[in-house]
C-alpha cells in the first residue's frame, strides 16, 4: 500500500474510528516513537514465530519499534488518517480492516498483539476470539491495555482519576484481559517496565480541553461542566503549573497461548 492507495485496501468504505479526528496530533500526545520503542521492548521477547500481526496498528509506532528487534509486522486498523503515518513507517504492510473481521484465514498467524485496543471495541471477548481464530495452535495473543499505574509521587494522576466515571466502560473491558477464555491458556500476566516522561500540568489541562483522549470525544455539555471542568481547573491550580513533572507509569501486559484444536 501507498499513502494514496490505502483507502482502496480491504474494508474500504467501513466507518473510521473516532481517532480520525486526532490523527494529526496522536503521536505527539501519546509518546510517539519513544512509547512505541518502550512497548516493543516488552513485546519482543513474548513474540513467537515469523508471522506477526498487530490488530489496531494506528500510526505504527509499536510495529516500527519491533522492526528494530528484527520482527516484521503486518497491521490492520479502521482509521485511514492514522494509518497514513503507519504507511510512512512500515510501507505496504498495513491495511484497513475491522479487528473483529480480519481478512486472514484460520490458523495463519504465529503471534497477534493488540496495544491500547480492548477498551475501544464493542466486546473484547469477540475481538480476542477473532485473534484466536487466525493464530495457529501454539501461537500467542498478547495485549497491552491502557489502564496505566502511575508512581506514588505523581501529582497529576490523582487529579486525572476524577475522570474515572467517563472511563468506567474501559475499566470493565480491561477485566476481560485476565478472564478465562475458551481456547486460550494464560502464559504471562505482568506489566511493561516503568516508563519515564515529562509533562506539565498545563499541558495535561490543554490536552483535556482539546478532547484528545477517547473517553472525552463525545462527552455531553452537562457532564463536561460537572466532571471535566473541575479537573482542568485543579490541574491549572497546581503550584508552578508550567514546570515539567517527571512522571512514571507502567501498563498491564497479558499473553495467552492458543491451545491446539
Amino acid at each position: 500500500l501507498t499513502r494514496g492507495s490505502i483507502e482502496m485496501s480491504y474494508g474500504a468504505g467501513m466507518p473510521g474510528t473516532s481517532f480520525d479526528r486526532v490523527a494529526d496530533i496522536y503521536d505527539e500526545t501519546r509518546g510517539g516513537e519513544r512509547r512505541g520503542q518502550h512497548f516493543s521492548d516488552t513485546l519482543a521477547p513474548l513474540v513467537v514465530g515469523p508471522a506477526v500481526v498487530e490488530l489496531g496498528i494506528g500510526t505504527g509506532v509499536v510495529a516500527h519499534g519491533l522492526a528494530r528487534h528484527g520482527i516484521d509486522v503486518v497491521g490492520f486498523d479502521l482509521s485511514v488518517p492514522m494509518m497514513r503515518a503507519a504507511v510512512d513507517r512500515l510501507g505496504h504492510r498495513v491495511a484497513v480492516a475491522d479487528v473483529d473481521r480480519l481478512p486472514l484465514g484460520d490458523d495463519t498467524i504465529d503471534t497477534a498483539y493488540l496495544v491500547w485496543v480492548l477498551h475501544l471495541v464493542d466486546e473484547p471477548s469477540v475481538t480476542l476470539a477473532e485473534a484466536a481464530r487466525i493464530v495457529r495452535g501454539g501461537g500467542r495473543i498478547a495485549t497491552i491495555t491502557n489502564n496505566a499505574t502511575f508512581g506514588p509521587d505523581d501529582e497529576i494522576a490523582p487529579i486525572i482519576d476524577r475522570l474515572a466515571p467517563l472511563r468506567q466502560i474501559r475499566r470493565d473491558h480491561n477485566a476481560v484481559a485476565v478472564a478465562d477464555l475458551p481456547g486460550l491458556e494464560l502464559v504471562h500476566d505482568g506489566f511493561t517496565a516503568w516508563d519515564e516522561f515529562e509533562m506539565t500540568p498545563t499541558a495535561e489541562a490543554d490536552a483535556i480541553e482539546r478532547r484528545i483522549y477517547s473517553s472525552l470525544f463525545d462527552v455531553d455539555d452537562e457532564t463536561w461542566e460537572r466532571v471535566v471542568v473541575p479537573v482542568i481547573a485543579s490541574l491549572r491550580a497546581l503550584p508552578d503549573p508550567d514546570r515539567p513533572r517527571l512522571r512514571r507509569n507502567r501498563h498491564p501486559v497479558v499473553v495467552w497461548q492458543v491451545t491446539a484444536p
